[in-house]
Formats: C-alpha cells, sequence, structure tokens
C-alpha cells in the first residue's frame, strides 16, 4: 500500500494549503443529454490533453499535494484512453475516481479500467423507474444498460478497498424515491451519494453549469416532504448505512434545495483545483473558462501572492453552490466529525462487499433477458 497519499493528506489536514482534492473533466464529450446538466452542450470538438500530457499533469498534482483526482467530463468513458489516463495518476500515487452516468461503462471499459488500476468508481442513477430514468436521461434505452453495466462493474471490482458510489441527483421527480435508491446501494455493494440540483435563477436564462429545467426544482412546498426524507436518511447513516454523504451536508441539502444557499467552509483554488479538458486549472468550476492557469504553470504560481489575492477576489464575488465534490472537502478539512464519519467509511470497504445476485437484481428492476458478462 503506498504511503505517499497518505503523508500528503496528513500535511493538507495540518496546514491546510494544499489542493488533497482535484476535479479534472477528461473531455466534453456525453453519449447522454441529462436535462440537469448543460456540459454536453458545450464546445465537444475542443482540444484534450493528450495522454502524454495526462501523464505530465499527474506528476505535477502529486507534486502539489494532490491524494485523489475525479476524472470526469463529459462521459469519460467516451476517452478510448481512460485506462491510461487512470495509469498515469496511480503511477504517481494520486487515487483516481472514475465519474461516469454509467451508460457507457460496460463491463469491457470497466475490466480495462480496474486492470490499469481503478478502485473508485461513481456511476449515476437517479430513479428507479425506467421512464422516469430515460427521460432524466434525454436519450432512450438506457435504463437496462445502465442497471447491467452497475452488476459488472460490481463483480469486476476487488471485494476490499474500493468505495464505489452511486450517485443520485435530487430533484422534484425522485426525491420519494431516495431511500429505495439507497436500497439499491446496498444490494450492489456502493455508496450512494445524494447531490441537490442546482439550477439557475433565471428560468428563462440559461447557466454555465446549472440545470435550466425549472420543472426538476423543488418547491417550497415540498419542503417538510423533503426533510421527513431527509431525516431518515441521517438516521441511515448514523447507523452506519453505505451513504458517502457527511452528516454536515445532508443536514444542509434541504435548506440549498429550497433557498439556493449553502453553508460550508469553501477554500477553492487551496484545499481543492479544477482542470478543464484543455489542460487549464481554475479555483473550482465556477471560475472554468474565465479564469485558469495551464497546467504546467500551477507548480510556479500556486501559493503566491498574486494567486491568492485573484483567488480570494473570485471566490468572495462566487454565486456560490453546494456541489458535494467541492463541499465534502471543505467539511472533510475543517469539521473533524465529518473527517471522523470518512475515515469510518474507508475502513469500512477494507470489511469486503457483497456478492451481486445478477438474476435476482434483474427481476428485481423489471429487466428480463441475459445477464451481463
Amino acid at each position: 500500500m503506498a504511503i505517499a497519499p497518505y503523508l500528503r493528506f496528513a500535511r493538507s489536514l495540518v496546514l491546510r494549503d494544499r489542493p488533497s482534492y482535484v476535479h479534472y473533466a477528461v473531455t466534453s464529450k456525453c453519449n447522454l443529454k441529462c436535462r440537469f446538466c448543460v456540459i454536453w452542450k458545450r464546445d465537444q470538438d475542443a482540444v484534450e490533453l493528450t495522454i502524454d500530457e495526462v501523464r505530465e499533469l499527474a506528476g505535477i498534482l502529486a507534486r502539489l499535494g494532490a491524494v485523489q483526482v475525479s476524472l470526469g467530463g463529459g462521459e469519460p468513458a467516451t476517452r478510448k484512453d481512460l485506462p491510461e489516463i487512470v495509469e498515469a495518476f496511480v503511477r504517481h500515487s494520486v487515487r483516481p475516481r472514475v465519474l461516469t452516468n454509467g451508460v457507457a461503462m460496460t463491463p469491457a471499459v470497466a475490466r480495462r479500467l480496474v486492470d490499469a488500476g481503478m478502485r473508485d468508481i461513481s456511476m449515476s442513477m437517479d430513479s428507479l423507474d425506467p421512464a422516469k430514468q430515460e427521460d432524466l436521461d434525454a436519450v432512450p434505452g438506457t435504463f437496462a444498460r445502465r442497471i447491467d453495466n452497475l452488476i459488472a462493474v460490481s463483480r469486476l471490482l476487488p471485494r476490499r478497498g474500493c468505495t464505489p458510489i452511486l450517485n443520485t441527483v435530487v430533484t422534484s421527480q425522485n426525491y420519494d424515491e431516495l431511500l429505495d435508491i439507497l436500497e439499491l446501494t446496498t444490494d450492489i455493494g456502493f455508496y450512494v451519494s445524494f447531490i441537490p440540483i442546482h439550477t439557475a435563477a433565471d428560468p428563462n436564462g440559461s447557466h454555465r453549469f446549472y440545470s435550466d429545467a425549472g420543472d426538476l426544482k423543488l418547491e417550497n412546498k415540498r419542503r417538510d416532504e423533503l426533510r421527513a426524507v431527509y431525516r431518515k436518511l441521517l438516521a441511515v447513516k448514523r447507523k452506519g448505512g453505505p451513504i458517502i454523504n457527511s452528516s454536515a451536508f445532508l443536514e444542509r441539502s434541504v435548506d440549498y434545495m429550497m433557498s439556493g444557499k449553502g453553508e460550508w467552509p469553501c477554500k477553492a483554488g487551496t484545499q481543492f483545483l479544477s482542470i478543464s479538458p484543455t489542460g487549464m486549472i481554475s479555483p473550482c468550476h465556477a471560475q472554468e473558462g474565465d479564469w485558469g492557469i495551464d497546467f504546467r504553470d500551477i507548480e510556479r504560481e500556486f501559493g503566491t501572492l498574486e494567486y491568492k489575492t485573484e483567488v480570494a477576489q473570485r471566490i468572495a464575488s462566487c454565486e456560490g453552490c453546494f456541489r458535494p465534490c467541492w463541499a465534502e472537502v471543505g467539511f472533510l478539512m475543517n469539521d473533524p466529525f465529518a473527517l471522523l464519519e470518512m475515515v469510518r467509511t474507508q475502513a469500512g470497504s477494507y470489511r469486503g462487499r457483497p456478492r451481486v445476485d445478477a438474476a435476482t437484481l434483474r427481476a428485481r428492476m423489471g429487466l428480463t433477458g441475459g445477464t451481463p458478462t
């Protein structure tokens, strides 16, 4: 077991001056057109880093202090060299997590990624109703493929030391399904992350990252129902249930979905960074395309007075968000209880995960026919 990531994390936890977490969007290309996402609307022909450049980036991030890198998009599985990207970070002891919608994560792709060293993956599932899920995907025929790929990934990952996650975006369409989705994650040996939907303030306008699907927004009249659901989720969390979100995040999620304002210790540009497909490094997604530093220059620029001043000004004027990839870093680094919860989760991952009964699970989902190989 490589000790370097633990030493980097310990240093970051004590000094709080290094980016322990990085989100790298390896591509903007995507095979879906999810209604709560706008990334797929971007330039699909943008130049992406080559594998040699990714290897250079991995070394730079390791020297900078990164512990984990999330490889997202778009849909990262649209890149044929994704296994080589995973391997590049593994070789530098930066733990990669692949963020995928699950539809493109076929058994063949997943097998190559596991062979390359992937141990962490986040796959999406937003409803157990096939029609509802495919409406959210805005692409027909995705439900069965997603379930089969989930089963395959669960089987392919090592039984111990892995923290696979099912990402669920909480909307007006599925908030009453969250406990059922939690049950599914238990069956397949995953954890679940509940992500509050981010919607544009202007229902007639557009946003670079927030959804413009106003019908997915949760209205105040559903506040009591939503709070009741989250109280149950918190009770499951306290009993050791497979919810990756910290209690602090869950407790504040309802308020964010009602008001659009989430309170958490944002340390963008210091404790976490965002990297675009072209290799530009920004404090977070909100700054991407607006301001950034070429990845080759980040070691020289990071921590300088000019860098700190620019980041502070931009964060001060930011409209805010409540994305778990960022907010959970804030809680982890600044809330001792959230840190303890994550330590328990990581320790629990070494106890092993259940083996999936594919036929039973597919039948429960209303699917017939063969099982994935």
